[in-house]
């Protein structure tokens, strides 16, 4: 497996929402995403392309200080079916 992760220096998320970051449309504040836009459809999709190719994400964040966002993908293909 290969483990990339992406950290910042931000607001950081509150550790009761964190569960909720990988849903769909789902936007956690209501000023900020008033400020700056979007839909709540980038960490959902996110999430769904690297389940597809048999990995794993998340996220870690201390309110305040930041996130740190984690994903690991096989580094072999599987093969499925015969061509």
């Amino acid at each position: 497996m290969a483990q990339i992760s992406v950290s910042d220096t931000g607001i950081g998320i509150k550790e009761e929402n964190i569960g909720k970051l990988f849903q769909k449309f789902e936007q956690l504040d209501s000023i900020i995403s008033k400020k700056y836009g979007g839909t709540g459809l980038g960490l959902a999709i996110t999430k769904q392309l690297v389940e597809l190719h048999g990995g794993k994400i998340w996220a870690q964040s201390k309110y305040g200080e930041g996130s740190t966002f984690t994903f690991m993908l096989p580094i072999e293909a599987k093969m499925v079916g015969e061509f």
